[in-house]
């Protein structure tokens, strides 16, 4: 068992699950951060919610976290996220490995890529999901 590399921040608001991710990530990390992702999120199961991930600061992950992440996704659709939002500046290597990992849109979930918050935010606003930028701006400092 190695120590954990790569860093988090996972809070809820409301109906909106806002997390931040940062530095490269073993297994270790992608263990962790599940188990602490649906400790969190358990009280929203049965309800319709969403997802707003800030990956600007994160640097990728082994390939061992990949069945972990699979399996993470599989449990958020199953118990209500219906959309998921990734903010991030282009980089063809996040999208990589995000576009492999991360479920694609289907009938009850929908994905979108922003490059920035405010976008992701009104985006979540038309589908009636409420949350102020500057909050998910907050995340990003802390």
């Amino acid at each position: 068992m190695f120590h954990i590399h790569g860093e988090w921040k996972i809070e809820v608001h409301d109906n909106i699950v806002i997390q931040w991710f940062s530095g490269c990530w073993n297994e270790e990390a992608a263990i962790a951060y599940v188990k602490e992702f649906q400790a969190k999120t358990t009280p929203l199961k049965g309800t319709n919610w969403a997802i707003i991930s800030l990956f600007e600061d994160w640097e990728l992950g082994v390939p061992e976290i990949e069945k972990h992440i699979e399996t993470h996704c599989e449990w958020f659709k199953a118990n209500g996220c219906i959309k998921d939002c990734h903010i991030y500046s282009p980089s063809a290597a996040k999208e990589m490995q995000l576009e492999r990992l991360i479920p694609h849109t289907d009938a009850f979930y929908e994905r979108q890529v922003f490059t920035h918050n405010e976008d992701a935010v009104s985006w979540l606003a038309s589908h009636g999901f409420f949350v102020d930028p500057l909050y998910v701006k907050q995340i990003e400092k802390k």
